[in-house]
This record gives C-alpha cells, structure tokens and sequence, in this order.
C-alpha cells in the first residue's frame, strides 16, 4: 500500500491590522502579550501630542522619549504613556510586573528632567520606570558609571525584585563597584521590588561583549546571553570560532557564574533572543554571517547574515543548528518564542524576495519576516509583513496569541498598501498585525490498495472540531470520526475522497477525485502435485510457501518439494503487491519421483549416496538432455546439458555441499525426477 497526504490551501489568514503614531517619528523596540490577552507596543517617540500620541514629548525636537501603548486582544488601544527627560531616552525592554503593572528599562542620557528624578552618572545610564496597571508612573531609577551604560532586558525574580541587563564600557565608578574588563561588558544588577541595588556583576573578555536577552533558568539561577568578540580573557573560558559568536554564561542567584558557552561560526554571529524549552533546554537565535564552519552546519543562501538558531541541552551542550534566509540577506532578528504545539515562531527583517527559505516576495526594499517551525526547527511556514513603503521597514517581533493565532509588529513609513490597511500618522509607526491559520482540512491514508482491503485515515486538519467524512465505494461510507479506521474497499476501481473539516467560524471542504486506486484481483492461484513436488501457477512475481501453517525460509519458487508430509499453502504476490493464497492439503511425501508429463524408461542415479561424480542413467535419453539439480529449496544448484545420445551421463557433485539434493532430466518432451543424498568427504 503506499501512503498518500493531502491539504487544501493553508494560508495565514488575516484578522486585523492597526498603527500607531505622532506626527514625527516613533521606533517600536518591544513587543508582548499582556495577562488580560491583549498587548503592549513600547518604543521611542519623537513625537508630541498628536495622531495616537496623548501627550507631550519632553526633549528638544528630535530627542527621544520612551512611548508605550496598551492595547486589548482585538488591538484596540486602552492608552499610551510617555517618560523621559530633556535629553535622549531609549527603551529596549517592558515586562509586566504581578501587580499587573509594568517596569520600563532602558538607557538614558538625561539629566533631572521631565519624568527623571535621578542624573546621569557618565555618558548614559540604566534607567527604569515602574507604572501601575495603567501606565502611570510610580517611581524610577538610574544606574550606571562613568562610561556608558545601556539596559536591553528586564527579568522578574522569585522575590518580587528585578534583574537588569545590557553592557557598560564603565569602570569602578557610580552605581559599578566590578571593573570593566574590555572595551564593552556585560552588566548585571539585582535590584528590590522598589528599585534598591543589592548587588551587581560584570562579566567580559578583553574586547567587546554585548548582553542583550536575560532569563530566570528553571534548574534555578539565571541564563545571560547576547554575543562576544573576545578571546579566552576575563570571565569567558572559550574562545571565538570567528569574528564574534553567541555568549552564553549561566549564573547563580547571586551572579557567580556556574558556566558560559561559545557558539559560532568563523565569521559574525550575533545573537539578539533566546527562549528556554517545555523540556528545559535552551533554542537560541540570531544572524549569521557564517558558512558551515565551527559550530554551524548549514551554509548562508546569500552572501549576507541569515537567521541562525541553535538548540542545547540544560547544560549548553548543542544538540542542533538551523539556518535560514533568503539571497538578499536578513539585516535584523527580534525574538524567538516557543509556540503551543513545541516549535518556534521567530521574527526580524529581510531583503530578500522569494528565494531560500522564503515564499513572498517584498513590496518595500526591507520588510519584516516570520518563520514558525516545528520543534526540530523545520520550517512549517514563512510571512513577510507586506507594506507599500518608500523606505525599510524596522524590527520585526511576533508571539503567539492566547487563541492559539499570531500577532507580529514592527515599525514602517508604509501607508495602505500590501497587509497594512492604515494610513501613516507622519513619518514612522508602530504597526501590529494579527494573523490566524486559515481553517484547513487535511489527511493522510494509504492511497493504492489491493481488492478487500482496509485501511485508516489520519486527520492532519487545522483549527477544525468537527469532521464529515464520505468514502463512496467503500464500507461504511462515511464518518464522524477524527480519525476513521477500517474503512473497506472490495471492488477494484479509483475511488473519490471527501473531508469537510469545520469549526464555529465556518468549514473548509478538501474532495480528492479519485484519490483511491484499488488495484485488480490478482489472477486465481492453485497447487498441483506431481510426486513430492507441488507446482503453483506460474506468472506471479513473488511466492512463499508455508508447511502446517509456518513459513518455510527460501522457500520462494513457483514449485517446492515436499519433505514432509503435511498441509502446504503458497501465497502469490502480483506485481501490485496484490496476494492470493491456494492450499493443499494431506499431502504425502514419497521417496520415488519419476513422474512427469511423458514418462518413458527409467531413471537410474548411482552411488546414492555420492561423494563426487554421479551417474545418470535412462533408456529414455534423446538426442540431447538437460540435467538439473535442485536443493531442498528449490534453487537450482548445477545444469548440466548433453549433447549426445546416450544412456549415461557423469556429473561432477564434488562442489555441492552434504544433504539432500532433486535431479531433473529432460529430454524432449520428457521429464525424469528422482533424489540423491550427497555425503561429506572421508
């Protein structure tokens, strides 16, 4: 039988899309789901009241102010919030905290101004925002040194504080008591609930490491990545494989690092999001510059970065790496997350049009681009966020929504065009897009069968609850069932298949025509007897004949002698595969076997026992005969022919290993049988 799936078109199917926006410029960094299954936009705005924007920017125009925006689960905004001082203000990272309001980080170069109650130690510091569930402000707080000092991540701890971190080019100054040990390091800070350091840490090589994705491990601790140009110096204990690679260092509640990892490939990798595992392991991703090299075993499709992720165990031992791309090159990645079913939707930018791992061509020169896959990190599908724009679009970041779809963002100067059905506000927007996999039905079953047999069906439907199943031809011939089992076909012929897979929101129909091929009966098969030897019919393409109801090894001729006597059956299989079964029974195994369709004369064979030549003799000979010997199995072993009219024929058995051996003689229209046992030697 030979198995066969099918599908009708499984498209993502849009649900809504909106923007959000001031009159200037707004850059979203950040993107998650909320507790209530709505969603949080965060960014950096240039922008005054106006458009979506409810209020005023602090700085100079032109200068940044952290701008967040909560919206519900249809992407409706419930409000917007914005925090700054008079200087440039950039938000990297928001969580929502468990009193259902959120801490905002990120780096500021502002003094007391604004929403800033705290200066700047140096060039640039930490600075967080705690709000309330609606966004209004209760306090904040500035960290750095004298160098500068830029948040990327926030993590909740177990006792209500807060883990910070980045990179900082400070020394031992302000709030950083642990010297820097290259040019760029990364930062640590564990602070309380209300934003008071307990202690900090700073991790780095000789060169520059830059931390940008931090996590609370399961096995307890914390895991810090982002990716490192340096050599084997400070804190790190392996070297780079290329220009820089992915840095991983696992710490203890305290920061003491248990052990850090290197992973890359002989060019530049960057690593920019990571997700722990449902099976506590770790998937790791990024961009990669590199072919197949050190620890990466896929090449680039282009000449510039792909995506690149990489999987290990609790302990940062890879398991596996994957790449992908298209021609052009993928410039930015923004998150990974693990989705319900075990894979993985990742998110960033690409140039590429259809090409490699990509199946849509953009509409702007860069557009965003998201992958999801299975837990191995195959790809199941690919969308490119269309938007009619004359420049690039920025950042790309999806997670998977609570009703199992997808929500994806960025930030673009497109107006109507392609996926986005909002006009600009001014220059660049956030825009959220929510997308659903389309109802799809599917299934899998073996598609070409033999008469009278039954097969199952295995439902690889999409998003349905219920399934209406038709089988014409078939017994039954239809079915409520996920997955319907022994469904029969008797009758040789091509037979139509029909699922309508539904959910409340409506149905999808998949009709294959003729998707069943019952092939035709094979021809009828019968045993005769002649001597020992049972004759099927010839013609099939494969036998095997049974004693008492036990296969008999090798035995796969269309004729087999009889060893004992017994019950015997031989199954044929046709060249279909399709098989038919005849049975003898009572069969009688004797010692004589000169039968045939002419017998004429005798057959004499001596020594009987044989050590090396044996003796054939008959006055039944013609001008020429062809002798035969066979084993026990029914393969011939030695042909000899004769050429001669004779009444006695020498045949070297020498070769022939001990046991029980069958010769046949034709002559004509004549056929002698007998036996002979061969002998080892003395």
């Amino acid at each position: 039988m030979t198995i066969g799936s099918a599908f009708s078109q499984n498209p993502l199917m849009k649900m809504w899309d909106y923007r959000f926006g001031g009159s200037l410029d707004d850059q979203l960094t950040y993107f998650q789901k909320t507790t209530d299954g709505g969603f949080v936009l965060a960014g950096n705005s240039t922008s005054g009241i106006s458009g979506d924007k409810t209020q005023p920017h602090w700085g100079t125009q032109g200068f940044w102010d952290y701008w967040i925006v909560k919206l519900d689960s249809q992407g409706t905004k419930q409000w917007d919030k914005t925090f700054g001082g008079t200087d440039n203000d950039y938000l990297y990272a928001v969580v929502q905290t468990t009193d259902g309001g959120y801490i905002l980080g990120g780096n500021s170069y502002s003094p007391i101004s604004g929403d800033k109650t705290q200066g700047v130690w140096g060039a640039g510091d930490y600075w967080i925002v705690k709000t309330d569930a609606l966004g209004n402000m209760l306090w904040d707080k500035n960290y750095g040194g004298v160098g500068n000092d830029i948040l990327y991540d926030i993590c909740l701890t177990a006792d209500g504080g807060y883990i910070l971190t980045g990179y900082s080019t400070s020394g031992i100054s302000g709030d950083k008591a642990t010297a820097n040990w290259g040019s760029f390091d990364y930062w640590i800070i564990k602070i309380d609930s209300l934003g008071i350091m307990q202690w900090e840490q700073d991790y780095g090589g000789t060169w520059a490491d830059i931390a940008t994705s931090l996590k609370p491990a399961v096995q307890g601790g914390y895991l810090l990545a982002g990716y490192s140009l340096s050599g084997i110096s400070g804190n790190k204990t392996q070297p780079t494989w290329g220009l820089s690679d992915f840095w991983i260092i696992k710490i203890d509640s305290l920061g003491n690092i248990q052990w850090d990892k290197d992973f890359g490939g002989t060019d530049i990798d960057y690593l920019y999001s990571f997700v722990q595992t449902a099976d506590e392991e770790f998937v790791f991703a990024g961009l990669s510059y590199s072919g197949i090299s050190g620890d990466k075993s896929e090449p680039l499709w282009g000449t510039d970065p792909d995506f690149w992720i990489l999987k290990t165990d609790s302990l940062g031992n890879k398991l596996w790496d994957k790449d992908y791309g298209g021609t052009n090159g993928e410039d930015e990645f923004g998150s990974i997350v693990q989705t319900t079913d075990g894979g993985y939707l990742m998110a960033g930018n690409s140039y590429s049009n259809i090409s490699g791992n990509k199946t849509e061509n953009n509409l702007g020169m860069e557009q965003s681009w998201i992958l999801k896959t299975d837990s191995s990190g195959n790809k199941l599908w690919d969308k490119t966020l269309l938007t009619n724009t004359s420049g690039d679009d920025e950042i790309g970041l999806a997670v998977q929504t609570n009703d199992g779809c997808y929500a994806m963002a960025n930030y673009t100067l497109g107006g109507i065009g392609g996926d986005k059905s909002q006009a600009s506000q001014g220059a660049r927007d956030y825009w959220i897009i929510k997308f659903c996999e389309a109802l799809q039905a599917g299934f899998a079953s073996p598609s070409f069968i033999c008469p009278g047999s039954c097969i199952d069906f295995t439902n690889l439907s999409f998003n349905a609850t219920s399934y209406q199943w038709s089988f014409p031809g078939a017994t039954p011939d239809s079915s409520n069932d996920v997955n319907p089992t022994n469904i029969c076909y008797s009758t040789p012929g091509s037979y139509d298949v029909e699922l309508i897979a539904s959910n409340a929101n409506g149905s999808d129909t998949l009709l294959l025509p003729n998707y069943i091929t019952v092939f035709p009966a094979p021809l009828p098969q019968s045993i005769t007897q002649s001597g020992d030897t049972l004759f099927a019919i010839v013609g099939s393409s494969l036998y095997q004949w049974y004693f008492n109801s036990n296969i008999i090894n090798g035995a796969s001729d269309y004729f087999y002698v009889a060893q004992q006597s017994g019950n015997y059956n031989v199954v044929a299989t046709d060249i279909n595969g399709c098989e038919v079964e005849a049975v003898i029974n009572n069969v009688i195994a004797e010692t004589k076997l000169a039968v045939g369709p002419e017998v004429s004369g005798q057959l004499a064979i001596f020594p009987n026992p044989v050590n090396d030549e044996l003796r054939v003799m008959s006055s039944g000979f013609g001008v020429t005969a062809e002798i035969s010997i066979y084993n026990v199995m029914g393969e011939r072993v030695l042909i000899q022919e004769s050429r001669r009219k004779i009444q006695e024929e020498i045949i070297d058995v020498s070769k022939l290993g001990s046991g029980l051996y069958y010769i046949e003689v034709k002559s004509g229209e004549k056929i002698f049988r007998s036996k002979f046992v061969k002998s080892g030697r003395e």
